[in-house]
């Protein structure tokens, strides 16, 4: 069972659902966003990485520096939680390089 974007989840029990595959012998993969746009922990992917056995977090290039991206910067004026977008919207950021959103 594979699950990406489960940051974007519109269910609540999609740990439940990981829990009773991996009961059943499955292998559970889900993939997400750890952080929004503000730095600040998104959707259920925190409670999924705690009930994870085994957590690869995967980090981008800093698209100003070079160095390894654990943050993304919005780079549009939206200030819903949740655009849609790709390069358009967003840029891989490190910790140094990522600039907290003003938000109105």
């Amino acid at each position: 069972y594979k699950r990406q974007e489960a940051h974007l989840a519109s269910f609540n029990n999609i740990i439940e659902i990981a829990k009773d595959l991996s009961s059943k012998g499955k292998r559970v993969i889900i993939a997400g966003l750890d952080t929004d746009f503000k730095g600040e922990p998104f959707g259920p992917m925190p409670k999924i990485m705690c009930e994870a056995d085994y957590l690869d977090k995967l980090r981008a290039i800093c698209i100003k520096c070079g160095n390894p991206a654990s943050y993304t910067q919005r780079t549009s004026s939206d200030s819903e939680q949740v655009i849609i977008g790709e390069l358009d919207k967003y840029e891989a950021r490190c910790r140094n390089c990522f600039q907290q959103p003003k938000i109105h």
